[in-house]
């Protein structure tokens, strides 16, 4: 029985690692040259070799399997034999270019519901950053071009005024970029002022400051700059260094990790190249860059170099906030000498600066900057064996290490408040404020991560004609910080509310913040099976990940069935997203009290202050998660495909504040007179004193279901006219499941009267629908190089409905307990009318009308290596306008709406050498 055993286990190795030895050369379409590096894969499998300086190679190959042939700057190309060649091959790749009619120039699908943007695409869109790339993504909206603020970006949920929404604001963290591999992480910005706490207040329409980016990130004067506890800031990332972007909005594979709301993963340009340089300006913005892909010679392979340099100013007529990105990349690709090992060493540094300096007209001087500084050192090796179980070895390394500074100063002349300073608790004599005095805000940040991870892959081809692609993996990462953190001085730096509130005082991250630690192993099958006319593929993975000590178990399939010119898919996976090292490390806080503030001009000030201090620190905080399912249809025909996707996806344990109570000793003092001399004071007892405070959890719920439409027509009779069209529809509904604190009858200084201190309201749900479409009429001329694009987007449904009943159900009692009222209680106007707001609350919004936008984009390309685009943006100059009722006026104003594009023009000349 063993040795039967064993023979079959032999036989399927030997079945997986069959085939025939298949040759070729790759050359240039045009000239016949042969093209070096170009990347020789089979399809559905983990096989692949690379082209030599001749353009030879030479891979193993079974009848019917499908070879891509695929190399930076020349469009992709496939090949399959159902009888395998026995001679040399001759291969022709097409340089990527307008001029060639089979340019794609627009968004395509892939497998599933991934979305690819090519090179020539990326091209076409005319983008400053990554952010305007991805707003050609189904449901995302065109904007003007405003690069000084940063930018998040979330897929498949209504897009929101603010960035403070928390749906928003969470998604957006569980939105991963990954470059060539390698993911980009926010987990270690620290650049927040507040400490996430909630302001005292005595009513349940406080929801925090968890993706609050007035308290986070000093940004009230013309632009929010630093993205704590948001996703990647996508104005930082290029475009023209970039081969392919894909984005998953669904179900990613189960190698994909840290994250809950979507996947973004760039392929840089690596290979030789031509000398490329370009000018890129729109209103107060200009863009410079220069690339090369060198081939150092057959053993040191390419070097691959790109250099950028942007500034913007959001009024090019004064130069109030500029932001400037230097972007640098250097990648370094070699291979061994059989083409069977590749190794890429990358070194990108950024530099980017947010600067709001306002004229001197300013009384108060007012100057707000943000600097980021950032090293990435990258290392992604793959090794494919030739005599071994496994298939390949991909290892992939990443150290980053960062440099952050938030600086905000201004003059003022409301001096002469009591401050307090002290570190430890207890009453003390505290000091005043200057009469007039520079306020300084400062933090200081050095984020260090580090991340590690080795796939093995394995190729199985079973004798009925199934291929299994077989994945097992595991990653690490860390996430630190080591900066200086919150700079300043308490004399200088008042923070109190009225009657108390949460004081400033240093707080130093290298000395308090712990490194934090990613751990994940996964697996996964990709099956792939051709019979009759039918074509079937199934993707299913598990992911494990321990997250700052949680343990997640996240299942992923992917699946679809191709019949003739239908394909049907579906989905379902979990995610989850670790939180970043800001929410956790919190900090003390410090609440200073004001007992007394005695002031005889010209003989003595006294002020006494009690300082109360909170250890708030978030170490029980878990990862969100994210369930995520869909289902779609896509058909082919003689003019082009469509497809259409239903999806519906629950975010949950997501982050948000949650308020709690209080109690603490507040002293009474004995004022003891001594004429104009400095008077003394005696404790003379303590009375309870009862606040808010706030800690962040994971009570947050958003739920997103939608239609997405993604329509292509290539091939119309009208030559050289095709247009892409896409269209969503989405609603979104989050809520807290947090109580709501309200008493009115609570004074500013902590008193109550009576055993009722909070009346607890419970959660609502706040509810968005959106419906957009955006097309695009391409007119292209591929012998004269031109291409012409009319692309629009139509809003015609943006509704928001937040319902709040007012729905009293509890209270906190002197001791902190909490107590449940009796319907007879709730209902009785007479009892506990101190906690009882009555009425609801209503905010509903929605479109009067359908909106427009409508833009030019024309591209020339000129034999010579000159080409040149101009683009205008709102060309026709729409001044459209939205009517409005307010409830409190009971009046209704019309006004230009705010978030449609403002005319504009841009042009972008390139020279290729």
């Amino acid at each position: 029985m063993k040795k039967k055993v064993l023979l079959v286990a032999f036989q399927f190795v030997i079945i997986s690692v069959s085939g025939q030895a298949l040759t070729g050369i790759v050359v240039e379409a045009e000239s016949r040259k042969p093209v070096s590096g170009v990347k020789v894969g089979i399809e559905n499998t983990g096989i692949w070799t690379v082209t030599d300086q001749s353009g030879a190679f030479q891979i193993n190959y079974n009848a019917n399997q499908t070879l891509v042939f695929s190399r930076a700057g020349f469009i992709e190309d496939k090949k399959t034999y159902t009888v395998v060649p026995s001679s040399l091959q001759t291969y022709a790749m097409q340089v990527a270019s307008i001029r060639i009619k089979e340019i794609s120039l627009a968004a395509k699908k892939k497998n599933y519901s991934e979305i690819e943007i090519k090179e020539e695409a990326l091209k076409n869109i005319q983008a400053f950053s990554l952010n305007e790339v991805l707003e050609q993504i189904p449901g995302q909206k065109l904007q003007n071009l405003n690069l000084n603020e940063f930018k998040p970006i979330v897929f498949r949920s209504t897009q929101p005024t603010s960035v403070s929404d928390q749906g928003f604001g969470n998604k957006s963290f569980g939105t991963a970029i990954v470059v060539d591999g390698i993911p980009i992480s926010n987990n270690e910005n620290m650049q927040s002022y507040t400490g996430n706490y909630s302001p005292i207040g005595r009513s349940w329409q406080n929801e925090g400051s968890v993706f609050m980016p007035n308290l986070i990130g000093f940004g009230a004067e013309g632009g929010y700059f630093s993205n704590t506890n948001y996703g990647a800031d996508l104005r930082e990332i290029p475009v023209e260094n970039i081969e392919s972007v894909e984005v998953v909005q669904g179900i990613p594979s189960a190698k994909y990790g840290d994250l809950t709301s979507g996947l973004v993963t760039i392929q840089q340009k690596s290979g030789r190249a031509p000398y490329r340089a370009y000018l890129s300006m729109r209103d107060g913005t200009q863009e410079y860059n220069l690339n090369k892909g060198f081939q150092l010679n057959e053993k040191l392979g390419f070097l691959n170099v790109n250099l950028n340099y942007l500034s913007s100013n959001s009024e090019p007529r004064t130069k109030f906030n500029r932001y400037q990105r230097v972007a640098t990349n250097l990648m370094w690709t070699v291979y061994s000498k059989n083409k069977n090992i590749k190794n890429s060493l990358s070194v990108d540094y950024g530099n980017n600066f947010d600067n709001a300096n306002f004229e001197e007209e300013d009384v108060t001087n007012l100057i707000v900057k943000n600097k980021k500084r950032d090293i990435r050192i990258s290392n992604r090796f793959n090794w494919r064996f030739k005599d071994w179980f496994f298939d390949n070895l991909d290892v992939n390394a990443n150290y980053s290490q960062g440099y952050q500074n938030t600086y905000r100063s201004s003059i003022l002349n409301n001096g002469g408040d009591l401050v307090g300073t002290s570190i430890t608790e207890g009453v003390y004599t505290a000091t005043y404020s200057p009469p007039s005095y520079t306020q300084v805000q400062e933090i200081e940040g050095k984020p260090v991560s580090m991340f590690f991870s080795a796939d093995l892959k394995k190729n199985v081809r079973t004798k009925s004609g199934w291929n299994h692609n077989f994945l097992i993996g595991t990653s690490m990462r860390s996430s630190d910080n080591k900066g200086a953190g919150r700079l300043g001085s308490p004399e200088t730096i008042l923070s109190q509310f009225a009657g108390g509130g949460q004081a400033f005082r240093p707080y130093n991250y290298g000395e308090n913040v712990k490194a934090e630690y990613q751990f994940s192993v996964y697996a996964e099958d990709n099956i792939f099976r051709k019979f009759g006319n039918y074509i079937f593929n199934l993707n299913a993975g598990l992911r494990y990940d321990n997250q700052f000590g949680a343990s997640v178990l996240q299942p992923r399939v992917n699946s679809y069935l191709i019949y003739k010119n239908f394909k049907f898919r579906g989905g379902f996976g979990i995610a989850s997203k670790a939180p970043s090292i800001n929410m956790i490390y919190t900090g003390p806080r410090y609440y200073d009290m004001i007992l007394a503030d005695l002031r005889l001009p010209g003989y003595y000030n006294l002020g006494v202050m009690q300082t109360f201090i909170d250890y708030a620190d978030n170490k029980n905080l878990k990862p969100s998660k994210s369930m995520r399912s869909e289902v779609g249809i896509d058909y082919k025909f003689a003019y082009g495909n469509i497809g259409l996707t239903a999806y519906y996806n629950n975010l949950y344990d997501g982050f948000t504040n949650e308020s709690y109570g209080a109690k603490r000793q507040l002293a009474n003092l004995q004022i003891n007179d001594n004429g104009t001399n400095l008077p003394t004071y005696t404790i003379a007892g303590y009375t309870n004193y009862y606040y808010l405070q706030s800690r962040m959890v994971n009570a947050l719920q958003s739920k997103d279901k939608g239609l997405e439409l993604m329509l292509g027509l290539d091939k119309l009779p009208v030559r050289n006219i095709s247009i892409d069209l896409n269209g969503a529809y989405v609603e979104t509904t989050n809520r807290s499941e947090i109580d709501r604190y309200f008493n009115k009858s609570v004074s500013l200084d902590g008193s109550v009267k009576g055993d009722v201190i909070w009346g607890l309201y419970r959660p609502f749900d706040s509810k968005y629908r959106q419906f957009n479409v955006s097309a695009a009429l391409n007119y292209h001329l591929p012998k004269a190089g031109l291409v012409i694009t009319l692309r629009s987007q139509h809003y015609l449904i943006d509704d928001q409905s937040i319902f709040n009943p007012k729905d009293l159900y509890a209270y906190i009692n002197s001791n902190l307990d909490k107590v449940l009222l009796t319907g007879e209680q709730i209902d009785d106007p007479n009892q506990f009318a101190n906690i009882k707001d009555t009425g609801y609350l209503e905010d509903n919004k929605s479109l009067d009308k359908v909106f427009h936008n409508i833009n030019l984009k024309i591209s020339k390309d000129f034999r010579n290596g000159f080409r040149f685009s101009f683009y205008a943006n709102n060309f026709l100059d729409l001044k459209q306008t939205q009517t409005t009722f307010s409830e409190v006026t009971g009046r209704s104003t019309t006004n230009l709406r705010a978030d449609l594009l403002t005319l504009s023009f841009g042009a972008k000349i390139e020279y290729q050498f």
